[in-house]
């Protein structure tokens, strides 16, 4: 049960979604940043940065950091910026957009590099060689291998997906990635595709937590916040209107970007768990 019954609103020929987020027993969050159009995915520093992608058209993308409360732009001038990836003091970023860049910004130097051109990815992250896998968000959509030699193509690794866009890495090289037009999380590796949920609504980013629970967004005007874990999924918040990307903090907290809401939300356990 929830903690707590919020007033709904209808628009007229929609249905009525929660004016506020709802956080199921055991749970609380707080708002943590607001007014970010189009805040997308998230990503966790070491030392307690969060970076975000803005995803915005025609060269008004950026990329974000979030310290302190304070926001402060790192990089501009990408178009419809999603997938983001930190690794030391570069990130890796993809652009969604049907000639879309996969691209390497240094926080130092500023500078960046393309790795590949694809066909609207999406989601990014790195395999345990080095590499980075991507997906592609199309109704005939694919995960590629993407080589950072700058000597080789991009390898597709699956295809035959249907809006394939989340995905995440575990240390033993298993791919889990969200399906969303069939509701289905999925895990490939070795060849072998298998699933992991099933019957949920527009899943979209996925991530694996320090306790090895496995966090899904619905990307829907209600959607929800959940966590698998040892066979069962649990609902954490409920009521959020298009909900991206997540980031954990050293604290065992969980931020989570709610785009349609503009902002950027702090998710902890009551209990601690």
């Amino acid at each position: 049960m929830a903690t707590v019954i919020l007033a709904v609103s209808a628009v007229a020929g929609e249905s009525a979604v929660p004016e506020q987020v709802v956080a199921e027993s055991g749970w609380k969050y707080r708002v943590a940043a607001e007014n970010l159009p189009g805040i997308d995915n998230l990503v966790m520093a070491p030392d307690g940065s969060l970076y975000a992608t803005q995803e915005l058209p025609n060269g008004a993308g950026k990329v974000i950091r979030l310290r302190r409360g304070e926001v402060t732009m790192v990089a501009s001038g990408f178009s419809r910026p999603d997938g983001l990836l930190l690794r030391g003091i570069l990130l890796f970023i993809t652009e969604e957009i049907p000639d879309g860049r996969v691209l390497e910004f240094d926080l130092v130097s500023k500078k960046q590099r393309v790795f590949a051109t694809l066909h609207s990815p999406e989601e990014i992250d790195m395999l345990p060689d080095g590499d980075l896998v991507v997906s592609e968000d199309n109704i005939n959509g694919r995960l590629l291998r993407v080589p950072r030699d700058g000597k080789h193509v991009a390898e597709v690794i699956l295809g035959g997906l249907n809006r394939p866009e989340g995905l995440v890495v575990k240390p033993d090289g298993a791919v889990i990635f969200a399906e969303t037009a069939t509701g289905r999380v999925l895990s490939y590796k070795s060849g072998e595709v298998n699933v992991v949920v099933d019957d949920l609504d527009e899943p979209d980013q996925v991530e694996i937590a320090p306790d090895g629970s496995l966090w899904i967004t619905e990307d829907t005007r209600d959607g929800r916040l959940l966590r698998f874990k040892d066979g069962a999924l649990e609902t954490v918040l409920s009521g959020l209107r298009s909900p991206q990307g997540m980031a954990f903090g050293n604290d065992g907290s969980v931020w989570l970007a709610e785009r349609g809401r503009l902002r950027v939300l702090v998710i902890q356990a009551k209990d601690g768990r």
